[in-house]
C-alpha cells in the first residue's frame, strides 16, 4: 500500500507491488466494478495480451473459472478467496463463501475482518456480530472498528465516526491483516491452475484494497481543521496516530503520521518521531523503485517475506536488505 500515487480511476490501495495510492486519498470513491474491470485488462497485460473486449472477456471467463473452481474446496482460504473475487459479480455469492470461510476457521481475526467490511458494504447485511467476534479475537486491533468507521463515513452520523475513532484511539494498532491475506489467498488462487502466482497475488491485492480504503478518509478527515478544536479531540486524535502508527500497512502508518503532525507541537518526541518514519519511508521508497519490478516479477519471494512480515514497512526493510540495499537511512540523512 504505497501512498505516492494514485490507480488508474481510483479504485483501490495496493501494496508495494505493483501498485501505489495518494496520501491525499483523492479518489477513494470508485466502484468495485470498475476495479474489477481494471484489474481484468491489468491481468491481460500480464499474460502479454492486449487489452481488447475479446481479450477481456477472456480473462474475465478464467477469473469465473478460479471461483468456480475454489468454491467446490473446503479449506478457509480457498472460500475466502472465491468470496472476494466474486466482489462486483454477485453480492450474495460473495457473503455466503465468506461466511463458509469463517465456518471453516471461526478462530481466524484476518477472515473476520474480511467478512465484516464486506457485510458492511452490503445492506441490509448486519456486521455488528462480525465485528463482536472479531474484537474478542483481536482486542488490541482498532481494525475491529473499521467497518463501524465504514458506515459512519458513508453517513452523516458523527456520533458514530466519533464513537469509532474513540475506540481506535485506544487500540495498540491497526491491522488490517494485510500481509497475511495476500500471502494466504494469492497461493490458494495460483493452486486452481486458472492463473500465474504473478496475476494471483495482483488479483487478491486489488479487491483487498478495496475492502480497506473508505475508513481512511473519515479518520483524515476527523482528525484535522476546526474539528480538532471540539472537546476531548485532540486527545482521541492522538491515541488514533499512535495506532496508526504501529498499523501493519504504509498507508496506515502514514495517515498516522499525518495526524500526529496535526495534533502534536513541532517540538514535541511525537511530532520528531512522526517526522522520522516518514523519513524512513521517504527514503526506502525511492529505493524500493529501483526494485519494483523485480518484487512483481517474483511473487514467491514477495509472499514468502508476507508471511514472515506483519508490517509492511518490515517487509520493504527485508526486499531491500535481499536486494543487497541498506533498508535504513545513513546517520548523514538522519
Amino acid at each position: 500500500m504505497r501512498p505516492d500515487t494514485v490507480l488508474p480511476r481510483g479504485a483501490s490501495l495496493l501494496s508495494a507491488a505493483p501498485f501505489k495510492l495518494s496520501i491525499e486519498m483523492k479518489s477513494m470513491a470508485a466502484s468495485v466494478k470498475a476495479l474489477a474491470g481494471f484489474l481484468i485488462v491489468l491481468i491481460a497485460s500480464i499474460a502479454g495480451c492486449a487489452s481488447s473486449d475479446a481479450r477481456i472477456a477472456k480473462a474475465q471467463k478464467r477469473t469465473d473459472q478460479t471461483i468456480a473452481t475454489l468454491e467446490l474446496m473446503t479449506d478457509a482460504d480457498s472460500l475466502a478467496a472465491a468470496g472476494i473475487l466474486s466482489i462486483g459479480n454477485d453480492s450474495d455469492r460473495s457473503l455466503s463463501l465468506l461466511a463458509r470461510a469463517i465456518t471453516a476457521a471461526p478462530n481466524r481475526p484476518d477472515l473476520l475482518w474480511l467478512q465484516a467490511m464486506r457485510c458492511a458494504q452490503l445492506p441490509p447485511c448486519n456486521p455488528a456480530p462480525i465485528e463482536r467476534s472479531l474484537r474478542e479475537l483481536d482486542p488490541a486491533n482498532g481494525a475491529g472498528w473499521w467497518a463501524a468507521m465504514t458506515r459512519a463515513g458513508a453517513t452523516p452520523d458523527s456520533e458514530g465516526t466519533d464513537a469509532a475513532l474513540a475506540a481506535i484511539s485506544h487500540s495498540e494498532r491497526v491491522d488490517i491483516y494485510w500481509t497475511t491475506l495476500i500471502a494466504h489467498l494469492s497461493r490458494v488462487v495460483a493452486n486452481t491452475k486458472k492463473m500465474s502466482l504473478e496475476e494471483s497475488e495482483v488479483t487478491v491485492i486489488g479487491y483487498l484494497a478495496a475492502q480497506a480504503v473508505p475508513p481512511y478518509k473519515t479518520i483524515s478527515a476527523s482528525c484535522k481543521g476546526e474539528h480538532l478544536q471540539q472537546p476531548g479531540v485532540t486527545e482521541t486524535c492522538r491515541g488514533v496516530a499512535k495506532a496508526m502508527l504501529n498499523g501493519d500497512t504504509y498507508i496506515t502508518e502514514m495517515i498516522g503520521v499525518a495526524v500526529a503532525k496535526r495534533v502534536w507541537p513541532e517540538d514535541s518526541p511525537e511530532w520528531k518521531a512522526a517526522a522520522e518514519q516518514r523519513h524512513v519511508y521517504d527514503y526506502r521508497s525511492k529505493l524500493y523503485s529501483k526494485i519494483e519490478q523485480h518484487a512483481l516479477t517474483h511473487p514467491d519471494e514477495y509472499l514468502t517475506l508476507c508471511v514472515q512480515n506483519r508490517r509492511e514497512a518490515d517487509l520493504f526493510a527485508a526486499l531491500l536488505t535481499a536486494a543487497g540495499y541498506d533498508p535504513n537511512p545513513p546517520p548523514s540523512e538522519q
